[in-house]
């Protein structure tokens, strides 16, 4: 079977299929650059709280969520795909939750200020990792079989 060719020597279509690999890159990129901040301000908070607290519980789930969504950014790093359909459940909850909460702290801040722009930079990470964990959990269902009774 032959490939048809544009001018050029290169594949019909090539040049938009780069460009969409490359976009697709980016914007993993501009989500784990937040995301990396969340982790580590999260953990420098967390080291402040007295273990067994509503808090710090939170904190630690929050973690482990953000942690997943980091894996599963990360093709190489393959821990992503070793979650549970449970973990990837609690997850989704953790950041249902976090979402939450910037777009409460966003609604305080006005247009055009560092505040703000870190909350929206933040929101289009948390949703971004939250479709993440989504889509990793979607792979996992398997579809209810309808046993039928005789």
């Amino acid at each position: 079977m032959k490939c048809r060719t544009q001018r050029g020597g290169k594949p019909e279509g090539s040049g938009a299929a780069i460009g969409a690999v490359r976009r697709a890159a980016d914007a993993l990129r501009d989500t784990f650059r937040p995301l990396a901040s969340l982790i580590g301000k999260s953990e420098k908070a967390q080291r402040k709280l007295a273990p067994g607290t509503w808090q710090h519980s939170m904190l630690r789930d929050n973690l482990k969520a953000l942690r997943m969504a980091s894996a599963l950014m990360d093709p190489g790093a393959g821990d992503g795909d070793r979650a549970e359909k449970r973990e990837l459940q609690e997850a989704l909850r953790a950041f249902a939750s976090m979402i939450g909460k910037a777009e409460k702290a966003q609604a305080k801040f006005s247009p055009g200020t560092p505040h703000y722009a870190l909350q929206r930079n933040r929101l289009k990470a948390l949703r971004t990792a939250e479709a993440l964990i989504q889509a990793a959990l979607d792979k996992r269902r398997v579809p209810e079989r309808n046993p039928r009774k005789p």
